[in-house]
């Protein structure tokens, strides 16, 4: 609870193939930070972390 939430990401991110740059990680809604922790952002066992893979293009 005490180790960055960026940590445990990077972890997920190498283990799927991705880049940092490219991703945004919410928990309630909220950007996580490099710095938080799992204590400061009140996280329980259950809890979710969002991800979401940054895209281009789309447009029409």
């Amino acid at each position: 609870r005490k180790t960055s939430v960026v940590s445990h990401v990077k972890t997920f991110l190498n283990l799927q193939g991705l880049s940092m740059r490219r991703i945004t990680f919410l928990f309630d809604g909220q950007p996580i930070k490099e710095t938080d922790t799992p204590a400061q952002l009140e996280m329980g066992h259950e809890d979710t972390i969002e991800v979401y893979q940054q895209q281009t293009g789309g447009g029409c």
